[in-house]
């Protein structure tokens, strides 16, 4: 550290004294500010300084406010204890101030991508909003009674991957054939309900509603835009509800996540931004287009969360698409331990077709993983590894003490 000696040895060499230089130094932050109209030889004159007024001009950033200021500076803390306690206390605050700025700087973006995400889901949830509009009420049948049937129905809509349009084998797709197998589907389960005299039936979409972009070649087989397919399969899902609401009650629940629907934006993996995912979408506005109906209740999963639960009887049982499980047999323990709650059913759709896979035994029942059949059916993939199957809806019937007890299956192509 520079003493405070060899300071006024330097300042001596300009004839100036600690006194002076502050003045010095005040007229020249003036004239620098300003502040004055003083030019460099009017100032050098003032002082006596021993120097061309041209070097005083030159050296005002380094000598006069800069490097012997700070010098000098230095040498007025060392001398005096008390003023350097002070400014090292307010060196602390000011470090304290700064890390708190930070410490709020990273909190705001944080809040600013949530709000981003969500503000993203709630605009393009408008958008659509201003193509869909909500139903008009049908002209409803007298229910049955509960008592006629001892038995609760779920009936599983998966992998619908509407918008596409190929020609496989044995199979053959495209929005239009979706229509008319929605239509055929409502027929059989009017038909069901009037044979098995139930009041009510419960519907589960386990997702892959849309063929969606997930790969370059999905833009091959896609028909339509994803925008223009997610309102249709919207109003389709909507009205096929509405024409079952004629004659039963219908509890409806939609998976929030899928595969297929995921938007996957610039590039991302699978996954990857799970909650950019048009299932999501398609549940709320399946529910905007029924909220007049009273006798159909939409169903959405909690927010964060991958399935969604299903009460029938007494069994807990739970919807997932299936795209995120890794070992189909160990889901049902693995998903209980997840959620430490026992799960007596799962169902699952993404694997095209349709199985009941024994889990668990109970003391009346067995615990199962009931995999839907596709309502899309075989397609050129799985034609090339020889694993298609029809397409085709299932419904589970439920007892109360016996749990599943029977299966029925439509097929539609």
């Amino acid at each position: 550290m520079t003493t405070l000696y060899n300071f006024n040895e330097e300042l001596a060499k300009y004839g100036l004294t600690t006194d002076t230089y502050e003045k010095v130094c005040k007229d020249i932050s003036d004239k620098l500010d300003g502040n004055n109209d003083l030019d460099w030889a009017e100032i050098q004159a003032k002082y006596n300084i021993t120097c061309n007024p041209d070097t005083i001009r030159k050296a005002s950033s380094t000598i006069f406010g800069g490097q012997f200021r700070t010098e000098y500076l230095k040498n007025q803390i060392y001398t005096n204890p008390e003023e350097f306690s002070k400014e090292k206390e307010l060196d602390k605050k000011i470090a304290d101030m700064r890390k708190e700025r930070i410490k709020l700087q990273t909190a705001n973006i944080e809040r600013g991508r949530i709000d981003r995400n969500e503000s993203r889901q709630e605009l393009y949830y408008e958008y659509v909003g201003r193509t869909c509009s909500s139903l008009s009420l049908p002209e409803f049948q007298p229910l049955y009674n509960e008592s006629e049937n001892s038995l609760e129905y779920i009936i599983t809509l998966a992998d619908f991957h509407y918008g596409a349009k190929f020609i496989s084998e044995n199979n053959e797709y495209s929005p239009e054939i979706a229509k008319e197998r929605l239509e055929l589907l409502t027929g059989y389960i009017i038909n069901f309900i009037q044979k098995h005299h139930t009041k009510r039936i419960i519907i589960v979409s386990l997702g892959d509603m849309l063929q969606g972009i997930l790969r370059i070649n999905d833009l091959k087989i896609n028909d339509s835009t994803v925008v223009k397919a997610t309102v249709e399969i919207s109003r389709l899902i909507a009205l096929f509800l509405r024409e079952l609401s004629i004659y039963a009650n219908i509890e409806y629940y939609h998976t929030p996540s899928a595969n297929h629907t995921q938007i996957r934006p610039l590039g991302t993996k699978s996954s990857e931004i799970a909650d950019e995912d048009l299932e999501y979408l398609i549940g709320n506005y399946i529910k905007d287009l029924c909220s007049g109906n009273e006798r159909i209740s939409v169903n959405l999963a909690e927010e964060g969360k991958q399935y969604i639960e299903i009460p029938i009887m007494g069994n807990e049982v739970i919807a997932m698409h299936g795209h995120q499980l890794k070992n189909i047999e160990n889901s049902i323990r693995d998903l209980s331990m997840m959620r430490r709650s026992f799960i007596d059913y799962l169902l699952l759709g993404h694997f095209h077709s349709g199985k009941e896979i024994p889990s668990f035994e109970g003391c009346c029942s067995d615990t199962e993983i009931l995999v839907s059949p596709s309502f899309v059916g075989s397609d050129p993939y799985s034609d090339s590894i020889m694993k298609g199957s029809k397409a085709a809806v299932k419904i589970y019937g439920f007892d109360s003490t016996y749990g599943h007890t029977e299966t029925y299956k439509f097929i539609l192509n």
